[in-house]
């Protein structure tokens, strides 16, 4: 890899580095790394807790005080919601995924809006009472009337495909109009699953029928280019909608799962809010082995002013998604409801469309038997398989390069006094001689997006979660085998490193590149190693293989011969203008 080729490359890892989700700065470290949650619930039971308090986000009425807390789950093929008589869904149990992919156990599932203050779809300035649950054989519904008068009806039923219906009906049984104050119907708390670290992700997501924008902590952080203090936001709200549709969701999410909220008709006046809020005391958290985060990030929608006449009712309905980050499910729930739902995982830039081959290639690879690592390794000899005429050439013309320095070398120095005169001559001798400049770094230039799209891929993927290769028991984690004095010990990134020494050994340094600039470009392999050791092990294993081929495609072009302005063959298309100028001047 010559210096044009490593100045990109190292652009681009300096890129993904910085823009990789910051950890935020924890007031507490929990003993566990997983997030789990107490045993699962499967019948109706009732929890005393005298000192349960919940606040609702951007309501000033007083908070809600429970002396005891009923529970009632329904259970799915994938799911267990437990809903709670606080007034919404307290938590999501997603069956076929465990909070940590190594354990051998599997009652150690993942929980979403776990250690959450706020139950989804708690109506703030609503709610102000306990709720009765009813479960039938179709919906489960929650009654509940607040002090003005106001029936509230909450009903729920389950699907397939992760989904919740839910309808939340309003009456007012009272003989007098009421002015219903705005009021916010929660949507979820966002929380990492691990104690954040540089591959933390998580937030809230809108989508406003064209196009996503997240909210995470880094965004309430308010820290420039990610790293240096700044004024912290507070909350986030968006403009009044016009029209909130199906076309739009908001949701929360972590790295690899999310909660999406889909309205079922069209209101309009409502906005879009997040806000910080800290989390539920749970006193077993150690004993359990869970992970709760210090603080979450809640989303909702707030809703304006209204008036509700006497007897007078209305009613709302919606649709939730709440599962993996898996494209395929995605992508078929965003063709029903006509919303892009599969934009929670964030493919929709430019590496995006990468991600997006990437991801359907290793799946297709894994449907016919093998791993995602083997897919992996497979996708990556097929792309050097097909770059390899490029990077042939590549080698050709640096090899012409080289050849003709000391012609490209009088030149420089017949016309140093006039710049734009020797940029004109040695560009004209370059294409005299077949000699491209850019041939040296246009096959690591065509092959980032590859290594981009990755890059994008394993943020959010959850098809990588607990996928194993040799030691790496995760490729969405590093591939840690051991701690030395509390540093991890990361094979692959030093197997990176050493392949990458190699590689720079095997290839010529540019004719062009001086001593100073040579020295430093001996410490790249080490600054590469510093900055994807913590990097996601799949990822270390894409480049590390990259590599190795690399290594061996220089070793199978390397005796490439070419023509010197010195040859004497007389089929040299080279040599034909250099003999030439000879006789002539004879």
């Amino acid at each position: 890899m010559d210096r044009t080729a490593f100045i990109v490359v190292s652009i681009c890892v300096l890129l993904l580095y910085f823009t990789w989700p910051s950890p935020p700065s924890p007031s507490q470290q929990p003993n566990s790394r997983t997030n789990t949650n107490a045993p699962s619930i499967n019948s109706s039971q009732t929890v005393t807790n005298t000192n349960t308090v919940l606040p609702f986000a951007g309501d000033s009425s007083p908070p809600i005080t429970l002396a005891s807390e009923k529970l009632v789950a329904l259970e799915t093929e994938n799911s267990i919601f437990t809903f709670t008589s606080a007034g919404g869904l307290k938590s999501i149990g997603l069956t076929n995924y465990k909070a940590d992919p190594s354990s051998p156990t599997n009652n150690n599932i993942i929980f979403l809006n776990h250690g959450a203050k706020l139950p989804l779809f708690s109506l703030g300035g609503i709610d102000d009472s306990e709720f009765s649950i009813v479960n039938d054989d179709k919906w489960l519904t929650m009654t509940s009337t607040n002090q003005v008068g106001i029936q509230i009806i909450k009903k729920f039923t389950t699907t397939s495909n992760y989904l919740l219906q839910t309808s939340i009906k309003l009456v007012n049984t009272t003989d007098k109009p009421i002015i219903l104050k705005p009021r916010t119907l929660n949507l979820g708390t966002a929380m990492p699953l691990t104690v954040p670290d540089n591959q933390s992700s998580w937030g809230v997501q809108f989508y406003n029928g064209e196009e996503m924008e997240e909210i995470d902590e880094g965004w309430f952080a308010n820290r420039t280019l990610g790293c240096i203090p700044g004024t912290p936001r507070t909350h986030y709200t968006s403009n009044p909608i016009a029209g909130i549709t199906t076309n739009n969701w908001t949701g929360v999410h972590n790295r690899f799962f999310a909660i999406a909220t889909m309205p079922m008709q069209q209101f309009s006046g409502a906005i879009a809010h997040s806000k910080q809020i800290g989390a539920a005391q749970i006193d077993n958290q150690s004993a359990n082995g869970q992970y709760i985060h210090n603080t979450g990030i809640a989303a909702s929608f707030k809703f304006p002013s209204e008036e509700l006449k006497p007897g007078e009712s209305f009613e709302q309905t919606f649709t939730s998604y709440a599962g993996p980050k898996e494209y395929r499910t995605l992508v078929q729930l965003g063709i029903t409801y006509k919303n892009s739902l599969q934009s929670i995982m964030d493919f929709d830039g430019f590496f995006g469309f990468f991600a997006r081959v990437l991801l359907r290639s290793m799946n297709g690879l894994n449907s016919w038997g093998l791993t995602y690592a083997w897919s992996i390794i497979v996708i990556t000899i097929i792309i050097k398989l097909l770059f390899f005429p490029l990077t042939r050439a590549s080698t050709v013309s640096m090899k012409r390069m080289a050849a003709f320095q000391p012609q490209m070398a009088e030149i420089r120095e017949k016309y140093k006094g006039d710049p734009q005169k020797m940029n004109k001559k040695t560009m004209e001798f370059m294409r005299e001689h077949r000699i491209n400049p850019m041939g040296s770094c246009l096959p690591m230039l065509i092959q980032l997006p590859i290594f981009l799209g990755y890059f994008y891929m394993l943020r959010s993927a959850v098809e990588l979660r607990g996928a194993e290769f040799l030691w790496a028991t995760d490729l969405s984690q590093s591939d840690t085998i051991a701690h030395i004095a509390g540093f991890p010990i990361n094979p692959l990134p030093v197997i990176m490193t050493i392949t990458m020494v190699l590689q720079m050994r095997m290839t010529p340094v540019s004719p062009t590149m001086d001593p100073v600039q040579q020295k430093m470009m001996k410490f790249m392999p080490l600054m590469f190693a510093f900055i994807m050791y913590y990097f996601p092990s799949g990822l270390t294993l894409y480049w590390t293989v990259s590599n190795i081929l690399t290594i061996i495609q220089t070793k199978m072009t390397r005796n490439i011969v070419v023509e010197t302005p010195n040859s004497t063959s007389t089929n040299s298309a080279l040599a034909k203008p250099i003999k030439a100028k000879n006789k002539r001047k004879k």
